[in-house]
């Protein structure tokens, strides 16, 4: 139900920025949040605020992924993993104007309620990417970069050298991923469909990246945004070749210490010229400095990249010379130092993109003993965190997908992670280290309803999301459960594919395993497409990749067909847009 407005009313919120179309479609929640956030002040707010005031059955906002919805839901008779400890059987969770209304057992629904049976199924709170680029526009490259291009072109080897730290090479922290995001990105649906339905999206390119933000995954650019900013970020990586400077780790490493001197001056010299500016030079404007700055004086936390020991000890260095708040992200060697992290107070974003062994590397080059120790042990490190107390989260990194990602987890835990502390990795405590805990991470009353509701545990292999809700909008994960009738062929071994009667090729690597799932890669014109989840059920089987389409784009392929010896047939569906036949045959055969 949108609001109806007089001519004056319609005239002062033109006078903000707004078009007509705004606010012909504008509802009292979106005008609350607007008033809230100061984007209509003063006189005009206090006119409007009768306006706000929402009727016994107000419409909620609607973000422009979701249908019209009623304004509350209530799921009913469902078991409720609130992801603070507490679990409650049978009881019954309230949706209504985007919140968590209340929960608990004998919680009477509203009587316009949109009724869920809940019989059989579990609530968890919405999954929390705690580092990706999910949602974020993206570059032709693959990379995020608003528009930039390449942030190191200046600084290539066919560029000019540069003339030292006061150029402020790769850095740009004034970027906000918050006005970088892409509500319409496929992405974003296919980790929804998993579950998903948060994440803290920074920008990658550069040293000095720019600033994060928590975003639902649903919504228009506007209503995705939770919070921003929420941290910095920085790579350490090089801006280019020997040339150029910062080109090196050390050179890195001198230049954010440099960086942050200058952030230091620049406030202490601010604070006095502005106290007393009379006969003083005024203060040069560097729009590098002000986010460092803030960064600092407002405690946000700064991302790192470390994933050996000598590199999280560098990250501990850097903290306490310049004052930062630091995260690292990676962890793989966190095990290692476990005490020195829960000492320092350091949070840990630990990657679940674990590392696997090269498979184009050279079968006589025997691997290195610290590649197979970190191969070993990097599972390990999510337990050995828990049982020290430390403070961490689970993010994406490069599984391309949930269930991906889902496995991912169930090898930490085979390592000796508990179920519970799995969850908060992927819950509360990122809520906690970004500081919107007290609006995500758990399913209590007065919350975002941000909510994924399972047909069993969470991190059962055999467990489908029924539905998710984001920002208390209901989406249908529809995802598909996995055929139960184990394989009759074997696809292991190596596939020449063609797609529309040659027109394209591809070159598909699989590995086979006795259950009938399924791994690899396909390489053709798109590049390599990582398999994602795959599986084989008697003749029949399913694979799905990512590809990169026109602009750089991802989009998720799902390869579906039959096998009759050695030859394949099916279809191929690009992101559920387009769809190509496809043949295949093994090159030299070998079926099993």
């Amino acid at each position: 139900m949108y609001l109806s407005w007089s001519a004056a009313a319609v005239v002062a919120l033109l006078r903000v920025g707004l078009t007509k179309k705004d606010v012909s479609h504008m509802n009292r929640t979106l005008l609350q949040r607007m008033i809230a956030g100061g984007a209509v002040q003063g006189a005009l707010a206090l006119s409007l605020v009768a306006l706000a005031v929402p009727a016994p059955i107000a419409a909620q906002y609607m973000p422009s992924q979701a249908p019209n919805t009623p304004p509350f839901f209530a799921i009913e008779n469902a078991r409720i993993v609130t992801g603070t400890g507490t679990v409650i059987e049978n009881g019954v969770v309230v949706i209504g104007n985007g919140l968590i209304e209340s929960v608990g057992q004998g919680v009477t629904a509203p009587g316009d309620a949109w009724v869920i049976d809940g019989s059989g199924l579990t609530v968890y709170p919405g999954l929390f990417d705690a580092l990706t680029q999910t949602g974020l526009e993206q570059e032709e490259s693959g990379s995020s970069g608003g528009g930039l291009g390449n942030p190191f072109a200046r600084f290539s080897q066919e560029g000019p050298i540069s003339d030292g730290p006061e150029d402020r090479p790769a850095t740009t922290p004034w970027l906000d991923a918050a006005n970088m995001l892409d509500p319409d990105s496929e992405a974003l649906e296919a980790w929804r469909k998993g579950g998903f339905t948060n994440g803290m999206v920074a920008p990658d390119a550069g040293i000095v990246t720019g600033k994060g933000s928590v975003i639902n995954y649903a919504g228009n650019k506007q209503e995705m945004v939770v919070r921003t900013p929420v941290a910095l970020r920085l790579t350490m990586n090089p801006a280019g070749g020997f040339r150029a400077f910062p080109g090196s780790m050390m050179g890195v490493i001198s230049y954010i210490r440099q960086l942050y001197l200058d952030a230091g001056h620049q406030t202490t010299y601010g604070d006095s010229y502005y106290s007393d500016p009379r006969g003083q030079p005024r203060p040069m404007y560097d729009r590098s400095l002000a986010p460092v700055q803030a960064s600092i004086t407002e405690g946000w936390p700064t991302v790192l990249p470390a994933n050996d020991v000598a590199g999280m000890q560098r990250v501990l260095k850097l903290a306490r010379e310049t004052g930062m708040r630091p995260v690292i992200a990676g962890g793989y060697d966190a095990y290692k130092i476990t005490a020195d992290l829960v000492a320092a107070g350091v949070p840990v974003l630990v990657n679940l993109d674990w590392p696997e062994a090269n498979r184009n590397a050279d079968p006589e080059v025997e691997e290195s003993l610290e590649s197979l120790t970190r191969r070993a042990y990097a599972p390990t490190t999510p337990a050995q965190l828990e049982a020290a107390g430390a403070t961490w989260a689970f993010y994406s990194g490069s599984t391309g997908s949930p269930n991906r990602l889902m496995a991912k987890v169930r090898t930490a835990l085979e390592h000796g992670l508990s179920e519970e502390a799995a969850l908060r990795a992927l819950t509360i405590s990122p809520a906690q280290i970004f500081g919107v805990d007290q609006m995500l991470g758990s399913v209590e009353e007065g919350k975002i309803a941000n909510l994924v509701v399972t047909d069993g545990a969470l991190f059962d292999e055999e467990t489908v999301v029924k539905i998710v809700f984001v920002d208390g909008h209901k989406f249908e994960a529809s995802a598909v459960a996995r055929p139960s009738v184990p394989p009759a062929v074997d696809m292991t071994g190596e596939w020449l594919v063609s797609l529309n009667n040659d027109s394209q090729e591809a070159t598909a690597v699989l590995e086979m395993t006795e259950d009938g799932t399924l791994s690899g890669t396909i390489t053709g014109e798109r590049g390599e497409q990582q398999i994602t989840n795959g599986w084989v059920s008697d003749n029949e089987f399913s694979i799905t990749a990512r590809a990169s389409m026109g602009g750089g784009r991802q989009v998720e392929v799902i390869y579906s067909g039959t096998v009759d010896g050695d030859e394949i047939t099916g279809t191929a569906s690009f992101g559920g847009r387009f769809t190509m036949d496809f043949t295949g045959v093994r090159p030299t055969g070998g079926g099993r």
